[in-house]
């Protein structure tokens, strides 16, 4: 049993002011008045406890990735794509087991069209498998089905590229199709769409939660109510500004978490070959002038990362650390620091059915984040770790 006392609390939709949590056997067991003195196994005077984040969009590349997670206080990773099959088993076997990785969600596979995203990412490997491609509406419901056999906890769809348009797409047809197999599994689904075209075929098909905001210019302002949009900014602006992660560099808080070699290759100007869009009309004002768009029409807005770096090298945006970028990024698109820091526990656990994590309240899992500072103040206080519970185990 321990007990964390003397620090403000985020529960994951308010804040508390001072609290002493209590956590035993993995959950919070007990929560009660407030003890300034910081008499409890953990003194948190001057800090703040919240919930451990999530990253509702992230592509995991080795288990590296979960371990780089957690250290920067991401108890919890939503994977919207991981391949072959036989690797995402293998990582959802290690989250069952591992205290000082992060937990995980999957999609396994995405849908995307035959010759088209992400099926020319990855050639046939040794053993003769290949990514399936979708040729029309007809294969929708073996590709669901496949991805239920694997155990995907929901499904991704790739509607277009915001780099390259010229590979072939999914008609509208298929990603409805999709989305009516999707439900007729139990299954959310979840859109790739980084463009105007993407945004409004994947609206039009019903999909569940879009991930990006289209780039090439602003939405329509009269179809955002009620959406859920994991905007991922920390992309958008890694795929239009080659300076993206001079921030990241400029602040050691969000370094300690990242090996030498990959700060390194950063400051040497490696993005993990990421290359900046040279689509027509690609500009990041427009990706933050829809997420404003998006809050003033009472939308639902997850903080995702998009990270996708292999483990051990540099990438324009990178597991962990690229987390707090994004927060940071939410508010200045017009995001309260309370919004943010909803957007980052409570709201993706609502939304992807993570009954168990995302509040600091009795009887919910012990996923939990020690800060130094206020991040209802500035929300680069997160950036300050100072503590992580996963599963109530201290990393």
């Amino acid at each position: 049993m321990t007990t964390i006392s003397g620090a403000r609390v985020f529960d994951g939709n308010d804040a508390l002011g001072v609290v002493s949590v209590t956590i035993d056997d993995g959950v919070v067991t007990a929560m009660g008045p407030g003890r300034d003195g910081g008499t409890g196994d953990v003194d948190g005077r001057g800090m703040t406890l919240l919930p451990g984040l999530i990253d509702a969009h992230v592509h995991l590349r080795g288990a590296g990735n979960l371990g780089q997670d957690l250290r920067h206080g991401v108890t919890t990773v939503l994977d919207m794509f991981s391949a072959p099959p036989q690797f995402t088993a293998m990582l959802r076997r290690r989250a069952q087991v591992r205290t000082d990785e992060a937990d995980l969600r999957s999609s396994g596979l995405m849908a995307g069209a035959v010759d088209g995203w992400p099926a020319v990412m990855l050639p046939p490997d040794p053993s003769g498998w290949r990514m399936p491609g979708l040729s029309g509406p007809q294969d929708a419901e073996q590709f669901v089905s496949d991805r239920v056999r694997e155990g995907s906890d929901y499904l991704k769809i790739f509607v277009e590229n915001s780099a390259d348009v010229t590979r072939p797409t999914l008609s509208p047809e298929t990603v409805a199709a999709v989305c009516a197999a999707a439900r007729s599994h139990g299954l959310q689904t979840v859109a790739h769409a980084p463009t105007r075209w993407a945004f409004r075929t994947a609206l039009e098909a019903g999909v569940d939660v879009l991930t990006h905001v289209p780039l090439d210019g602003p939405v329509d302002d009269a179809d955002l109510a009620g959406l859920v949009v994991c905007p991922t900014l920390a992309m958008m602006r890694a795929r239009s500004d080659a300076a993206s992660t001079d921030e990241l560099l400029a602040d050691p808080r969000l370094l300690s978490g990242l090996d030498p070699e990959v700060v390194a290759a950063l400051r040497a100007g490696d993005r993990g070959h990421l290359p900046v869009s040279t689509a027509p009309g690609v500009s990041y004002d427009h990706a933050t002038g829809n997420v404003g768009r998006l809050v003033d029409a009472g939308a639902t807005i997850l903080a995702g990362t998009d990270a996708n770096d292999v483990p051990g090298h540099a990438a324009a945006v990178l597991h962990g650390a690229s987390m707090h970028l994004e927060l940071e990024l939410l508010a200045r698109a017009g995001l309260t620091p309370r919004h943010v820091l909803r957007a980052a526990t409570s709201l993706p656990a609502d939304v992807f059915g993570l009954a168990d994590r995302g509040r600091i309240t009795p009887g919910k899992r012990a996923d939990l984040l020690l800060v130094e500072g206020d991040p209802l103040s500035d929300v680069t206080a997160t950036r300050d770790v100072r503590a992580v519970w996963r599963a109530g185990v201290r990393l």
